[in-house]
């Protein structure tokens, strides 16, 4: 693909100014470097085929002529495979234009009043819980449990706090660690990401606090009680954690790594009739801080994506939960 879009010359002198204008602007606003790299290609797509229109001057252009740009990027064929373009790339293409004219609007240069709809995807969208759903999985952690309903509680606050109020991934669930949670500057350090990023991600006080109180109480009950009782009865407590680093604590006082049964168990507790699991509280809580108005960009830092692409979705499935419980403006 980017190939392609390398052998697409403009002839514009005005069209050249814009497409490295543009890239500068990315750069400047602080966009992931896949994102800095690809998306100035795909405008000089939309650019070379204004220039096979006869129109040479992004003053006149207008929504119907986006519009006849994004029919043809539906219907060309694929440069790199046969067939067409799948959704995810048309959608890319969409996303970069969108952007394109954010630029062009935000530094006064043009006006260019466009919003260009994804495409439908071609994978499921994934499931999302309403702010509601969300709050009966954090009551239903203050229900009565067969073992210590304090110290069960408060991993179950904190796994929500993590997974939910953090958005993290699984694996970047696994592997925090207990010095990784700075409590006076309310923030968790996540030292492998996907791609092996690092990033601060910001936590709210109340998760702060779930956070906290796990830390103090309950998470010692898991590492000595819990085991003593349970896998190692010839001795007493527990001496030491098998990994006196981890923050989340399993049965036998190990690393936990098994989080969808707790997320199930809470889920029937709650009455929640969806079927989903760990990674919808990562989904939710992107769509509910779109929902509330943070920008696209603030989301992708938080999520750790290396490119608006991965982040655009939330936009999508935004829209359509609007228009399900409130109808169509």
């Amino acid at each position: 693909m980017e190939k392609f879009m390398k052998t697409l010359s403009l002839t514009s002198p005005h069209y050249q100014y814009l497409e490295q204008s543009y890239s500068q602007w990315l750069q400047i606003i602080g966009y992931a470097e896949p994102t800095i790299k690809n998306w100035p290609s795909h405008v000089r797509e939309l650019l070379h085929y204004l220039e096979s229109k006869r129109i040479h001057n992004i003053a006149l252009v207008n929504n119907l002529h986006i519009k006849d740009f994004i029919y043809y990027i539906k219907h060309r064929s694929n440069v790199t495979r046969d067939g067409a373009l799948s959704s995810s790339s048309i959608n890319t293409i969409i996303n970069a234009v969108n952007s394109f004219a954010k630029y062009l609007n935000s530094t006064g240069k043009y006006v260019l009043d466009i919003t260009m709809q994804r495409a439908e995807d071609d994978v499921a969208a994934p499931v999302i819980l309403t702010v509601d759903e969300v709050k009966l999985l954090y009551e239903a952690t203050f229900l009565p449990s067969r073992e210590n309903s304090v110290a069960m509680g408060q991993r179950d606050r904190a796994i929500i706090a993590i997974f939910y109020g953090c958005g993290f991934r699984r694996q970047e669930g696994i592997d925090l660690n207990l010095d990784d949670m700075d409590v006076m500057k309310k923030r968790l350090f996540i030292r492998k990401g996907k791609g092996g990023k690092q990033r601060y991600v910001p936590i709210a006080s109340k998760h702060m606090d779930d956070l906290s109180r796990y830390v103090v109480e309950g998470r010692d009950w898991f590492i000595y009680h819990h085991y003593a009782k349970h896998y190692n009865t010839k001795f007493a407590k527990r001496k030491e954690p098998l990994d006196q680093d981890a923050f989340f604590i399993g049965q036998k006082g190990e690393r936990m790594k098994t989080f969808y049964h707790r997320l199930h168990y809470l889920k029937t507790k709650a009455g929640i009739e969806k079927e989903f699991g760990l990674h919808t509280l990562r989904h939710s809580i992107a769509t509910h801080l779109l929902q509330s108005g943070m920008a696209i960009e603030e989301i992708a830092k938080f999520l750790g994506h290396s490119s608006l692409d991965s982040t655009q979705i939330y936009t999508h499935l935004s829209n359509e939960l609007n228009q399900d419980q409130y109808g169509e403006i």
